[in-house]
């Protein structure tokens, strides 16, 4: 569905329902339009995520997937071992504190590697969600405070979701009313243009709706194939982008240009934000990088885990500070992340850091702003006493136990199902991996093999066209296809599938062998 603004109302005020009616990326898009502030619970067979909104920014998302936990994501990356994934959360577990401390005390990540981390694996889980063909979803209100730093921007999240992996009969019965129909660039979409980064191609498709182009004609006018079109044109309606031009508004205001960028506010002397040691950045070749990166890597730090300290840690304060001592934690804090500072000739490299520092210098503010107060100081006094008095009860043995739902080992449960013969149990095993990771192509593709082994269809073809698409690089599916297009009596495309599987794929020798196969099933036709 491409929904319209009266739609994204009623649907953001729902309480709930389920995504063949409102697909994730709609849900969001309505979610993000009016602002809500809540908790988004999504469900579907054993699988569940909960996601955390603010002012409709995804911010948070909980899962039961192993591989949606920060060590599963990264293990699954190569970017950690199972053994020092198992060592950090021990750590994290008997300190009470979140993994992504533990990685960077163990020197296995920095404070910027770990923002990207957190920032990749948030995305990862929210973008399975376009995936769903099917799942029941509640809304509920939400009246605590997250921890979380995290925040991923709504309109490039939408686009990425719809146009990689979204379900092909949602894209079709989404763009099938717009054919024959001239487009429209909106006026006033809900969200700026801009903010959406696209490729070239991409680009184009906007210049040609721009002109009033209709669905037909807007293929050859990008050089983008139909597919591409239709997810593109989807995703770009959802955000309200794009519309039939017989459906834009009577009165429409002129659109206008982008506003330029504000320029940088001047660095004063008398600013208390910024120190006398600041004189020093005004050369853009007075700090190296290795002085760049522990800024950034500073900042990260602190960013990273404000949401969860109290005024004290925050400004690195003692429980017995005076309040000159008070004083001078909160102008030291300022100094260090005032925004200001970012915009100094010195700091250009680290300048897209200027919103978080402006986060920190607020949040420092309203701390100082606490330990200032003599009630508000008492007040979490007694709240650090308690945590301390329950932290010194004995605690029970640490034991890392899980109940969530690991999708790798139903695929390996898969493929020892195959090796006995067992089809329909192994079926049902990469069936159910897939659904856990839907962005995972060699889940897929032996899910396909294994169907086409017990129905014959050509089916088959398209989903592992559909595991290439989601999963250019599982070579694997690309072996699969040309055997099945052979088998199918298409021995061009047979060919062709196999003779990329063997340069992806070398040395196995797996797409070598089907190849020779292939061949002399020619000969014998001939």
């Amino acid at each position: 569905m491409i929904p319209t603004r009266d739609e994204l109302l009623e649907l953001s005020l729902r309480r709930q329902g389920n995504l063949r009616e409102a697909p994730f990326g709609v849900l969001l898009q309505a979610l993000a339009v009016h602002g809500r502030t809540l908790v988004l619970e999504v469900g579907r067979h054993q699988l569940a995520k909960t996601i955390v909104l603010e002012a409709g920014v995804p911010v948070d998302c909980r899962s039961n997937l192993v591989q949606d936990t920060l060590g599963g994501f990264l293990v699954a990356a190569g970017r950690l071992s199972e053994e020092d994934c198992h060592a950090c959360l021990a750590r994290a577990a008997a300190q009470g504190t979140p993994m992504g401390e533990a990685l960077v005390e163990r020197g296995l990540l920095t404070p910027v590697e770990l923002f990207k981390a957190l920032q990749q694996n948030l995305a990862k889980k929210l973008l399975d969600l376009f995936a769903w063909r099917e799942g029941e979803f509640r809304l509920a209100a939400d009246g605590q405070r997250h921890e979380s730093a995290l925040k991923v921007r709504v309109p490039q999240l939408v686009v990425t979701g719809i146009t990689r992996f979204a379900p092909q009969e949602e894209v079709n019965a989404a763009v099938g009313p717009l054919v024959g129909r001239p487009l429209a660039l909106h006026p006033a979409p809900p969200f700026p243009l801009g903010e959406i980064r696209l490729a070239p191609g991409q680009e184009r498709l906007i210049e040609a709706i721009g002109r009033g182009a209709r669905m037909d004609e807007l293929a050859a006018a990008t050089g983008l194939g139909l597919d591409e079109v239709a997810r593109l044109v989807y995703a770009l309606g959802v955000l309200g982008v794009v519309t039939p031009a017989d459906q834009l508004p009577k009165s429409a205001p002129a659109r206008e240009p982008a506003p330029a960028a504000r320029p940088a506010a001047p660095v004063h002397a008398a600013n208390a934000a910024n120190t006398a040691a600041d004189a020093s950045l005004s050369s853009p070749s007075s700090l190296s990088k290795p002085e760049l990166e522990a800024i950034e890597n500073e900042l990260m730090k602190v960013y990273l885990a404000h949401r969860r300290q109290d005024a004290f840690d925050l400004l690195g304060a003692a429980e017995g500070a005076s309040a000159a001592d008070v004083d001078d934690r909160f102008l030291d804090f300022a100094a260090r992340f005032a925004p200001a500072r970012f915009a100094a000739p010195a700091l250009a490299p680290l300048a897209p850091l200027a919103d978080k520092a402006r986060e920190l210098l607020l949040a420092g503010a309203r701390a100082y702003g606490q330990l200032a107060d003599r009630e508000q100081r008492e007040t979490l006094l007694f709240r650090r006493r308690t945590l301390r008095e329950e932290a010194r009860r004995p605690a029970a043995s640490i034991a890392i136990k899980t109940d969530l739902l690991d999708p790798e080992a139903q695929y390996r449960k898969g493929q020892a199902a195959l090796e006995a013969g067992k089809l329909r149990e192994a079926i049902q095993l990469f069936a159910f991996a897939s659904d856990c990771d839907p962005q995972n192509g060699l889940y897929r593709a032996e899910l396909a093999r294994c169907r086409f082994q017990q129905h014959g269809s050509k089916q088959a073809v398209a989903e592992l066209e559909e595991a290439l698409r989601i999963d250019p690089r599982c070579a694997l599916a690309l072996l699969y296809l040309g055997e099945i297009q052979g088998e199918l009596g298409d021995l061009d495309a047979a060919e062709a599938s196999l003779q990329r599987a063997i340069r992806r794929m070398a040395p196995d020798r797996r797409p070598i062998e089907a190849l020779k196969s292939l061949q002399a099933k020619r000969k014998k036709r001939r």
